[in-house]
């Protein structure tokens, strides 16, 4: 398996990945698929801030995982959300953990203090995920989303990135060295 940055060549792929998590799943609280622009300006935009990270298999892609920004706010700037998505027949291979591996590794790198996840609730296989990774649940929302006719809770878990308390600015995927992300990709 390879792993690489996403670029906006990719959105066609990504959008077939994601496409059947709005169309029938309530993982993404999205209703409509996004258009094909859409994705290609997602992937720019979060991509030009943020670690965006695809896994490729047999010269596949098979699945991708990116940090957003977690609140608009200036003092929010050293958290982050995370989402990952995989390729419906890619699932339980292992990709999706080397993925998270991997983009947790780059935002440590960033100097990211916290990654938060948000999960729709209930859905104990993501929860137990990112447990394996060492996340912790903060917060239990009720009722937070509406889809197919239902409502559905979120569940927000927590992961500190650094060791240590000092807090150091955080760092653009730019400001990282060739050779810095290509150990984080291998």
């Amino acid at each position: 398996m390879e792993f690489r940055l996403a670029k906006k060549a990719d959105a066609q792929r990504l959008l077939e990945i994601y496409r059947p998590y709005v169309e029938k799943t309530a993982i993404t609280f999205e209703y409509e698929v996004p258009t094909l622009e859409e994705f290609e300006n997602r992937i720019e935009k979060i991509g030009s801030q943020f670690p965006y990270l695809l896994a490729i298999e047999n010269g596949k892609i098979i699945g991708y995982a990116y940090a957003g920004t977690y609140r608009e706010r200036a003092a929010y700037d050293w958290v982050v959300e995370l989402s990952i998505y995989l390729d419906e027949k890619e699932r339980q291979h292992g990709a999706g953990s080397a993925l998270y591996q991997k983009l947790l590794t780059a935002l440590a790198a960033l100097n990211y203090q916290r990654a938060y996840a948000c999960i729709t609730y209930p859905n104990p296989a993501s929860v137990a995920f990112h447990e394996k990774f060492g996340f912790q649940q903060i917060g239990l929302f009720p009722k937070a989303g509406y889809k197919f006719e239902q409502w559905y809770g979120i569940v927000w878990l927590e992961l500190a990135l650094q060791k240590s308390e000092e807090v150091k600015a955080p760092k653009l995927l730019t400001d990282l060295s060739e050779e810095e992300i290509k150990k984080i990709l291998e």
